[in-house]
């Protein structure tokens, strides 16, 4: 058996790879029957050879070949290349042992379809994508996974919510949706809103939107959420930083007569968010933004040179914030 795994999403590749060689080698996987090859170091010579090879002690053995940059649109130049030789991995290809599954994986979407190799994989090979999909065929995924796959209903608004929240992940999906089915099975927007937490980056930006409404409690709240989720107070200092360095940004070019529409054009940004950082600006002085940006500097500082403790002295900034 023959798979072609590529796209852009390396964690999906890397865990379609282990569902195929756990489906083939059970828990019996070791360094006899399973081998992994880089393509960029490895001539295909080499590969096929191992293939050919019989497992010793074993009935199967599991071969990847990593980074075929031979079938990519663009190559880079590689080393190796005046030294393959693509008609054997093509005869084998066409003529593949039974007893060995080999793996070809490729990290992008940008592919070389009149490459011969290719061709030849094509004809023979199963071929599984991993890339991220676009909004509709996205939803349309989410929708048709819970209802062919888990046979499950899911609401409209669920799906939607979803959709957002693992943002093209479908690794991420797929965890969060077997949950789901077996938690109910008919999933409501409620249900998506209990059991998968939002993008990181969108919780940071809730933290910034408690704190300049003066809802200090609920920030405080959910940074103690985040970081049970592992994340590191410097992530969100940073990422805080983002957002009251664009808040300042928005108010200069304001205040200067730029429109929403050339601001949007100037910061690189969507119309949309500058309309409400320009609501926010009214919420928050110039002279409180600067003072913010100064103490998450700091904090950011005093953290990385263990003068304080991350976790305390970040949700102290938190408790003493003050919009103004």
């Amino acid at each position: 058996m023959i798979y072609f795994i590529y796209g852009n999403q390396p964690p999906i590749i890397k865990k379609r790879i282990n569902t195929i060689v756990t489906q083939v080698l059970g828990k019996d996987k070791d360094e006899m029957n399973f081998v992994k090859f880089n393509a960029r170091d490895t001539i295909v010579q080499d590969v096929v050879s191992e293939c050919n090879a019989l497992p010793l002690g074993y009935d199967k053995k599991v071969v990847v070949l990593e980074n075929a940059y031979f079938l990519l649109s663009k190559k880079d130049r590689v080393k190796i290349e005046s030294d393959q030789d693509y008609q054997t991995l093509i005869d084998y290809i066409n003529h593949p042992s039974e007893e060995t599954t080999l793996i070809i994986t490729v990290e992008t979407n940008e592919l070389d379809n009149k490459n011969k190799v290719y061709l030849a994989l094509k004809e023979k090979a199963d071929f599984l994508e991993a890339s991220t999909p676009d909004k509709d065929s996205w939803i349309k995924f989410i929708g048709d996974y819970f209802t062919n796959h888990l046979k499950v209903k899911a609401d409209y608004d669920a799906i939607r919510e979803i959709a957002a929240r693992c943002d093209g992940d479908i690794l991420l999906f797929q965890n969060h949706a077997k949950k789901l089915a077996l938690y109910t099975n008919h999933v409501t927007y409620n249900d998506v809103c209990m059991f998968v937490p939002r993008p990181l980056d969108d919780n940071v930006f809730a933290i910034y939107n408690y704190l300049i409404t003066n809802r200090n409690d609920e920030a405080i709240k959910l940074y103690r959420d985040i970081i049970e989720t592992g994340v590191e107070p410097v992530y969100l200092i940073s990422t805080l930083a983002k957002q009251f360095r664009f808040l300042s940004q928005v108010s200069y070019l304001s205040k200067n007569g730029h429109s929403q529409d050339e601001i949007a054009t100037m910061l690189g940004a969507k119309s949309t968010r500058i309309a409400i950082a320009k609501k926010q600006v009214y919420s928050v002085s110039e002279s409180t933004v600067l003072k913010t940006l100064d103490d998450l500097f700091n904090l950011d500082y005093n953290i990385k040179s263990g003068l304080v403790d991350r976790f305390y002295a970040f949700e102290l900034f938190l408790i003493n914030f003050q919009a103004e």
